[in-house]
């Protein structure tokens, strides 16, 4: 997967969580993958958790998009638009999903 099509910001958040769990020493293929993994990980919880919060008409919209096989940067542009004070609302989002990550047990 192309990192270049992610948000780099979200990205490197995600690259610095593995390393602050895992230390600075962590593999970068390792680092690269679970970053990956991880930023789709988030994206879908974005989706599912912002999509209640759309009005019918945004609702109906955005099911379009999902039934067009939009992909999730097109999906979470569109809840960008939707709602109010989103970005807050990801940054609360995105802290809660790192303290989960930090206390899931290393496979």
């Amino acid at each position: 997967m192309d990192l270049n099509q992610k948000d780099p910001n979200v990205m490197t958040f995600m690259m610095q969580m593995i390393q602050e769990k895992h230390g600075d020493s962590v593999d970068s293929k390792f680092l690269e993958e679970e970053a990956t993994k991880l930023y789709d990980e988030f994206g879908d919880r974005l989706v599912g958790y912002f999509e209640p919060m759309l009005t019918d008409e945004q609702k109906g919209q955005f099911d379009e998009l999902v039934t067009q096989g939009s992909d999730q940067d097109k999906l979470l542009e569109f809840l960008v638009g939707s709602i109010d004070n989103l970005e807050q609302r990801i940054l609360d989002t995105l802290n809660q999903f790192k303290s989960e990550y930090m206390g899931r047990s290393s496979a």
